[in-house]
């Protein structure tokens, strides 16, 4: 192995043990800071180092007016919409789960390109979206007779909400990545989506006297770390590596957020749970082992919901 592939590498997993941590931060915080209000504070936060990049950057760059309402639909549903199910579903689950089941959003979209643009199923892609269903199904669908009108039944269902919202994202932002770099597409999303939090914002009381100084660190971690370096830091790895082995690396977040949540958060996954969890892993891998390096300005589409 080169010198040069080492530190992408290191990169790569760097990343991955931020974003694997992420879900333990949102978990931590989530039951004081309402989800909406930390939603808007973590892309508040992320929105301003993001500005100062995109100052460095791309200094001189211009936004069609034509593409300011797509850019906006695209922010609205891969920030607002995402993570108002996905930081609603993890205060109803543990952290881990909700990793597992967000880790099988590259079979969804698969699945939905497919569907309206037509791409090609090979026999690896079928058997790794068959795999994923499995493995979605041991880990929602066992036992949810129990579950399903409990807390943990709506936590699965924001969790799927946010999956999708994921997955109608990803369409609503491909026109966009022949148009503008990737950095420009996700500081003007994460900026539509901080604003659009706002209203749903009113709706929600927030303890303020009862936020700690620990709790504000992990809101600056996400919206520094995840939001923001962790998506340059990504990049780099990508560039470097590629768009299939970088995405064998990101599967390695789950993995992250399972260990993590044992020892920090003393949570414990029942066996269907790993069962289910190693499917959608191997699943994901598989679909990602021969997939062609389509890049849009060096760039793979869709990693930062972490």
């Amino acid at each position: 192995m080169t010198d040069r592939k080492i530190l992408p590498i290191v990169a790569l997993l760097f990343v991955a043990v931020l974003w694997g941590l992420s879900f333990l931060s949102i978990k931590f915080v989530v039951d004081t800071i309402p989800p909406m209000t930390l939603g808007f504070m973590r892309f508040f936060i992320a929105s301003i180092l993001l500005a100062i990049i995109m100052k460095i950057k791309e200094p001189k760059f211009k936004m069609y007016k034509k593409d300011i309402p797509l850019m906006a639909l695209s922010g609205f549903l891969g920030v607002t919409i995402y993570f108002y199910f996905e930081n609603n579903g993890i205060k109803l689950l543990t952290a881990s789960t909700s990793s597992i089941i967000i880790a099988s959003i590259p079979i969804f979209t698969l699945i939905s390109e497919a569907i309206i643009y037509k791409e090609k199923m090979t026999k690896i892609k079928i058997f790794s979206v068959v795999l994923s269903f499995i493995g979605v199904y041991f880990i929602v669908g066992v036992g949810a007779n129990k579950t399903l009108f409990s807390n943990i039944g709506l936590g699965y269902i924001m969790m799927l909400g946010a999956v999708f919202a994921w997955v109608f994202y990803s369409l609503a932002t491909k026109p966009l990545s022949s148009k503008y770099s990737q950095l420009a597409i996700v500081y003007y999303q994460s900026v539509f989506g901080a604003i659009l939090f706002i209203p749903f914002m009113v709706f929600e009381t927030t303890n303020w006297y009862e936020i700690t100084g620990v709790m504000i660190l992990n809101v600056l971690y996400l919206g520094i770390f995840c939001s923001a370096l962790g998506y340059i830091i990504y990049v780099y790895g990508m560039k470097h590596l590629g768009v299939s082995i970088s995405s064998i690396y990101i599967n390695v977040i789950p993995l992250v957020t399972v260990i993590a949540s044992f020892f920090i958060l003393d949570e414990k996954l029942t066996l269907y749970k790993y069962i289910g969890g190693l499917l959608i892993i191997i699943s994901v891998t598989a679909s990602n082992w021969k997939r062609e390096k389509c890049m849009s300005n060096g760039i793979i589409k869709g990693k930062l919901k972490y």
